[in-house]
């Protein structure tokens, strides 16, 4: 009986660990393709507050290679911001384009439907003068979509939360 159990919890953890380090694809992503919508908190000291909140309206269209991320953000009072950037994922699932910028793909996970994609890239602060690491996680699941921007710089331990969107399919 024993042996069974050992060999059956020996199945499931190898099963479980191919799971986890299979990389992402771009076609894997494409279940993105359609509209989303959803708030977006971001925080940076702006008009005499650190929080901001903004309603979302995301348009995922599939680029063949890539998709074509269309961001409509509205803040307070209805002002409109705009942006498009793709998301692609390149070298053998290692690294990962977006927001006009490229990351290293730290961390995968799968948990039944669920993938969660890690990427972190290093740099600078915009003046040359400290030293970061920036990470965008990407939460993926049925009908939802999770991407937090975190910074950390270099007398930080843990990554401290920019912009977090939480998105659902419409």
């Amino acid at each position: 009986m024993k042996i069974i159990f050992s060999a059956l919890f020996l199945f499931l953890s190898v099963t479980i660990h191919a799971q986890i380090d299979k990389p992402v694809t771009n076609a894997e992503l494409k279940a993105l393709v359609g509209n989303w919508t959803g708030p977006m908190v971001a925080t940076g000291f702006v008009d005499g507050k650190n929080q901001h909140s903004y309603t979302t309206a995301l348009e995922v269209v599939d680029m063949q290679d890539s998709l074509m991320f269309n961001f409509t953000f509205t803040g307070e009072g209805g002002k409109q911001l705009i942006e498009k950037y793709p998301l692609r994922i390149y070298d053998n699932g290692s690294k990962l384009s977006f927001d006009s910028t490229q990351f290293d793909i730290t961390e995968i996970r799968r948990r039944g439907v669920r993938l969660t994609v890690y990427a972190e890239r290093e740099g600078y602060t915009e003046d040359k003068a400290r030293r970061v690491e920036w990470q965008d996680i990407f939460i993926i699941g049925p009908g939802i979509l999770n991407i937090t921007k975190g910074i950390r710089y270099s007398d930080m331990i843990d990554f401290s939360i920019q912009k977090r969107l939480t998105l659902t399919k419409k």
